[in-house]
């Protein structure tokens, strides 16, 4: 799930509850989306829910793997964990075209907004708080492949570009959530984009 942002206001994380629910509904469904053609599968159960992509369900697990849960919660994450495990292993091949496919709307996604916020940094550089999701995403779909696809080139002369603009500081999002994102190699999370 990405971060829910209001013009002006600091981006809110999913909560605890809305991961764990999108995380159970997508390993649920996380073989029939595999298996389909759909990249944004849309869950059953609550239009709430963000659409299933790998990356949406890799974030989810790595935030819900380091936020408090309690001990019958925590026991029910790992055996979603386990079954995201299982069906990646089976279906190897299909998680991996999976991926590949999630690549490339998310470098678009990336590109487009250091893009625009090139041409206007005073209105967009507080947004960096939620659109640096798309680079935390490419970097956990690129963790997956056992190969980079060509996609993944262009991504170093963006974080060249980045670190242009980029000052240095606190983490970009909820502090409890740094454990599960270390400055190496997450360093985009630790800091913001210069205003004019």
């Amino acid at each position: 799930m990405p971060c829910l942002q209001v013009k002006g206001v600091a981006p809110r994380m999913p909560t605890i509850l809305q991961d764990k629910t999108f995380f159970r509904s997508g390993v649920q469904e996380l073989e029939a989306y595999l298996l389909s053609e759909e990249l944004f599968w849309p869950l059953t159960g609550s239009e709430a829910l963000p659409r299933l992509t790998l990356g949406g369900l890799l974030l989810a697990e790595k935030r819900l793997d380091v936020r408090p849960l309690p001990a019958r919660t925590r026991q029910e994450f790992s055996g979603f964990v386990e079954q995201l495990k299982s069906t990646r292993s089976r279906w190897r091949a299909a998680w991996e075209r999976k991926t590949i496919r999630e690549v490339r709307p998310r470098f678009v996604q990336w590109r487009n907004y250091l893009e625009e916020y090139r041409q206007a940094p005073d209105a967009l550089a507080g947004d960096y708080p939620e659109q640096v999701h798309a680079r935390v995403v490419l970097h956990l779909l690129g963790m997956e492949l056992s190969q980079l696809p060509s996609e993944y080139t262009p991504l170093r002369a963006l974080d060249d570009l980045l670190q242009a603009y980029f000052m240095p500081g606190r983490f970009a999002w909820d502090s409890d959530l740094a454990p599960a994102f270390p400055p190496a190699p997450y360093w985009f999370l630790y800091g913001k984009l210069k205003s004019s």
